[in-house]
């Protein structure tokens, strides 16, 4: 295994990651906005419920006042008594009320979607850096046992031979066919033991 194919492995890995950091993100945008649509659809609904709920009770108010002999007013028109003017008020308020109360409730709903949206994301981040200081944290310790498996080899083969192999030599840091009874050697013993501490 070479440095090139470590580094590769664990890009793919990144990738894999934020791939599926965005497709996370995308699945939760998708509820939201599901979720949306349905309580503006929902919203709609009631407040046509409520608008009808409205135009059926001045009806019914102005068959009640028409059997008293009372007049609630047309749409222009001026109601005949004091009592069917505080109805028609009464009423009007009452769907003002109502729809006040749609719009709340309409607006609650999509801030709960929208803060579960936000929700989502934030701990699909927070799952997606963890995981990515850990696959870094994995390619450093890789990184350093290959450096440490390739050095010891060298080594061992320097140690066998009683001098450095020329494909060696950049591994260890020193010239080719260095001697085993030399300080270079030494010092090459102790970069080992560096490595190993590291670890």
């Amino acid at each position: 295994m070479s440095t090139l194919n470590i580094d590769d492995l664990y890009k793919a890995s990144i990738a894999a990651q934020k791939k599926s950091l965005e497709s996370t993100k995308a699945q939760s945008k998708s509820r939201m906005n599901q979720s949306l649509a349905a309580i503006r659809s929902d919203y709609r609904s009631n407040v046509t419920a409520a608008q009808n709920q409205a135009r059926i009770s001045a009806l019914g108010l102005e068959e009640k006042l028409a059997a008293s002999g009372l007049n609630a007013g047309s749409a222009y028109g001026r109601a005949t008594s004091g009592y069917t003017e505080s109805a028609r008020v009464a009423s009007d308020n009452n769907l003002r009320s109502s729809l006040n109360g749609l719009m709340r409730a309409r607006v609650n709903a999509e801030s709960e979607a929208r803060s579960q949206y936000s929700a989502e994301t934030a701990q699909a981040e927070q799952y997606t850096n963890q995981q990515l200081s850990a696959i870094n944290l994995q390619k450093a310790q890789a990184k350093l046992s290959y450096k440490q498996s390739r050095y010891e080899n060298a080594m061992q083969r320097w140690q066998t031979y009683g001098y450095v192999l020329p494909a060696d030599a950049k591994i260890l840091g020193v010239k080719a066919g260095t001697r085993t009874a030399t300080k270079s050697y030494q010092q090459a013993k102790l970069a080992i033991d560096r490595i190993k501490a590291l670890k």
